[in-house]
């Protein structure tokens, strides 16, 4: 379907058809055109006119701290605006509900798990469904002694049930167990708490506010027989229930209405509806639920009227939320709040957000549905349940998939894989558990005996970039998803790139390559291979530019110099290429006759080293977190360095006694050109891609014209020998596994190419997140004052 056949078909698309002139105004400027941005549920985009307004702001008013001003300051004066304007997003007012401003929903969560009452006969119940955050709660109800309860969904909701006349009531899935009193043993009121999303972070599920809401906040004025809901201990004249809903997702495309749902407490966090500010979120209480609070764990500056600093009997809070606020607020954050919701509320309205954001996600998920593999096998598996069933009872779904990809023989895809392969064609989203464990497991099959599993945990859960198996089972047990999620912002065109994604990276290439077994090595067969070798580089400072020689000396372990140095930050942490592509514009050159290490990089003097009488820049040993002991260099190479890299590094050097080097894993990396010129013609458009771009210390290539050795022949060799006068010989201890690095362009530091994407459709093997190329050497032996030299002959042995 053609945008314009879209948005015939989708008439409440764009707002009117403004959205692509929104987009130019407010995002051309500092959001890259070619990006596709899929992760909303992350935090959203801020725009322009934000920035613009609250940086004008700050230009034209001076703010002096609210505690040092009167009542009518300017200062206060904008925070209670910014504070009623808020409060009015929510359908209420300060008349009836009160506002402490936290760093985000999680610290909300953490400050309100300090002030309630829980006590040894408190329960706290929770959505299975929830976020950490309101998970993490019960840490401290646990602390006083009390319980609590986790609510689970009908089975309906995970597709287990299809009969629209089962059972539609809410489940109890855990509940601890300590020792429980009556209340008729109870002499004074006790206070619990029940906590839901609005929205989930997993897949956007909205549950019946009504239905699960509704029965506690009726209980506050009534006894209410046969309640719904499944807690332990129910609304009494003695047990009184508070409610507290995390809007966190929920108010990024939705408004929620305190008139409507007059809950106790409400967390969130601004930069999920506008992007910026962040560090800034926000515990919106009930007034009348403030009297239940402690005040006593804590005061600071601003909460007080009085204290005395030697009777601890004199303090006297400061009445209503006041009391609970201590220290300074972020004021000038504070008011770039009304700028965010300027453009939410007042040109767009959440009523448009919502048919905007819908009829993109539904769409989405309809062309997704319509992807198979040439055998008819699925590509998707979609962790939701969107039907007129759901609908009927009360459930929706927020502008969130959440799903896994399979390959062309129905088993998953990895999570982690389809992220960075996404990354690698500017598509940004997110995979993992996204901090919602409890809705991860119920969807992907997972159990309370496998959550104890050592397998599990290698797994991945809030989202990680380590590597490692997530999935198991022969590719059937998913360990994490895969999430796409939209923001008012969010457009056609995204959504049309991230269907292009799928169908010709993912159906036509991720999910039908085949993958490469583990390195085997063939002890009982010899056939001899002859080659020359073409090329050496030595690379003396770790991730930065090589150096072309026609031979080099050899030490104990390696080539002299090589991975010698490396490049790190003010917490000792190496920078990487990964990190910093900037870093293979510094070209080192070694002058061995003067015994010289010459750091180059344009529009800056060359800065010079002398490699045997460094210890006079040496301020500090240490030991870095691979565990290799390096002498920190001081003094001028770091102003060097901080002048070309425009972030503060130095260098440090490995020590004399160190029997390692910085490499990651071999001492040579050896480069096939046969190999290259295989995976360049696999290439889109044939992309000017050479041996360069693996960063090798050794390249070999046929010795005659004639020759004719196949791609890959390396993967099987077990050793070479390099024929000169020394006869060294390299024995293999591995391929290579390949990163996102080899898209960048040695020369420019630009990363412009799909060679990752391309590498891991050709050379992944199994069971890896990394696709191969090249071969990992190490020597066989010491080889006192030895050479390699290019042109030298080189036999291997299969």
């Amino acid at each position: 379907m053609d945008k314009q056949e879209f948005i015939a078909a989708h008439p409440e698309y764009g707002y009117n058809g403004t959205i692509d002139e929104i987009y130019k105004n407010e995002f051309s400027n500092h959001y890259p055109s070619n990006r596709i941005y899929l992760d909303h549920a992350g935090t959203t985009l801020y725009t322009q006119t934000q920035l613009d307004e609250h940086f004008n702001q700050l230009r034209t008013l001076t703010l002096n701290n609210p505690h040092s001003e009167q009542e009518d300051s300017k200062s206060l004066l904008l925070i209670q605006e910014c504070i009623e304007l808020i409060l009015s997003i929510f359908d209420t007012s300060s008349r009836y509900y009160s506002i402490i401003f936290t760093l985000n929903t999680t610290h909300a969560c953490q400050l309100l798990s300090s002030l309630f009452p829980f006590s040894s006969k408190s329960e706290y119940a929770y959505m299975i469904d929830s976020h950490n955050s309101l998970i993490g709660i019960r840490q401290q109800v646990k602390l006083k002694g009390g319980s609590f309860s986790i609510i689970d969904y009908p089975l309906q909701i995970y597709n287990q049930e299809s009969n629209p006349d089962e059972d539609w009531s809410f489940r109890c899935a855990c509940r601890s167990s300590p020792c429980l009193s009556s209340d008729m043993e109870s002499t004074v009121p006790y206070y619990c708490l029940f906590a839901t999303p609005a929205e989930n972070n997993f897949n956007g599920l909205r549950p019946p506010l009504d239905k699960l809401l509704g029965p506690f906040i009726n209980a506050r004025e009534n006894q209410i027989k046969n309640f719904p809901i499944p807690i332990h201990r129910y609304p009494s004249e003695k047990c009184h229930w508070l409610t507290l809903i995390d809007c966190a997702k929920y108010l990024s495309t939705k408004s929620f209405s305190l008139s409507l749902y007059p809950v106790d407490f409400v967390v969130l966090s601004f930069y999920k509806i506008f992007g910026y500010p962040t560090g800034l979120g926000a515990l919106i209480i009930r007034n009348e639920s403030l009297k239940i609070l402690n005040k006593e764990n804590y005061f600071g500056g601003g909460s007080v009227e009085y204290i005395s600093p030697y009777d601890d009997s004199r303090v006297e809070y400061k009445s209503g939320i006041n009391g609970f606020i201590h220290g300074t607020i972020p004021f000038t954050t504070i008011l770039s709040i009304s700028h965010g919701f300027q453009l939410i509320t007042y040109k767009l309205s959440y009523k448009y957000i919502s048919l905007h954001t819908q009829c993109l996600i539904d769409y989405c998920r309809n062309e997704m549905l319509k992807l198979n593999y040439s055998n008819g096998q699925n590509l998707c598996l979609f962790y939701d349940v969107r039907n007129n069933f759901i609908y009927e009872h009360g459930y929706s779904y927020g502008p969130i998939l959440n799903f896994n990809l399979y390959n062309i023989h129905g088993q998953f895809l990895s999570c982690r894989l389809i992220q960075r392969i996404a990354a690698d064609h500017n598509i940004i989203l997110r995979v993992g558990t996204f901090c919602a464990p409890g809705a991860s497991q119920a969807y992907l099959g997972s159990s309370k005996s496998f959550e104890n599993s050592h397998v599990c945990r290698r797994g991945l859960f809030c989202g990680t970039n380590t590597d490692g198996e997530d999935v198991l089972d022969s590719g059937h047990q998913p360990l994490g998803s895969i999430r796409l999620s939209l923001g008012w912002m969010s457009r056609y065109e995204d959504i049309q790139c991230w269907i292009n994604f799928l169908r010709q990276i993912i159906l036509q290439g991720i999910g039908i390559a085949s993958l490469l077994s583990s390195l085997s090595i063939n002890n009982g067969y010899n056939e001899e291979i002859n080659l020359i070798l073409t090329h050496i580089y030595i690379y003396p400072i770790k991730s930065c530019g090589s150096i072309s020689v026609k031979e080099w000396p050899l030490t104990s372990i390696s080539f002299l110099y090589d991975r010698e140095w490396i490049i790190i930050d003010q917490n000792l942490n190496p920078l990487t290429l990964k990190r910093l592509p900037s870093l293979s514009q510094i070209k080192p050159f070694i002058n061995l006759k003067q015994n010289q290490l010459i750091l180059n990089a344009n529009n800056h003097p060359s800065f010079i080293i002398d490699i045997n009488n460094d210890s006079t820049i040496i301020k500090s040993t240490v030991n870095l977190n691979d565990g290799i002991m390096c002498h920190v260099y001081g003094g001028e190479i770091e102003q060097w360095l901080i002048q070309v890299l425009g972030i503060y590094a130095t260098l440090a050097r490995r020590t004399t006694d160190s029997q390692m080097t910085l490499a990651n894993e071999g001492a040579f990396l050896l480069v096939h050109e046969e190999s290259v010129r295989q995976i360049r013609t696999n290439l889109i458009e044939n992309e000017k891609i050479t041996h360069e771009r693996f960063r090798p210390n050794l390249v070999v290539n046929k010795q005659y014209m004639n020759q004719s050795y196949s791609a890959y022949s390396e993967d099987l060799w077990k050793r070479l020998i390099i024929l000169n006068e020394y006869n060294i010989e390299l024995k293999t201890i591995g391929l290579c596994q390949r990163c996102s690095i080899v898209n960048i362009d040695p020369l420019t530091g630009n990363n412009r190419s799909h060679l990752f994407t391309r590498l891991q459709t050709q050379r992944r093997e199994i069971n890896s997140l990394r696709a191969n190329f090249g071969i990992l050497l190490n020597l066989s032996k010491i080889y006192d004052h030895a050479f390699i030299r290019v042109g030298d002959r080189i036999q291997v042995f299969q």
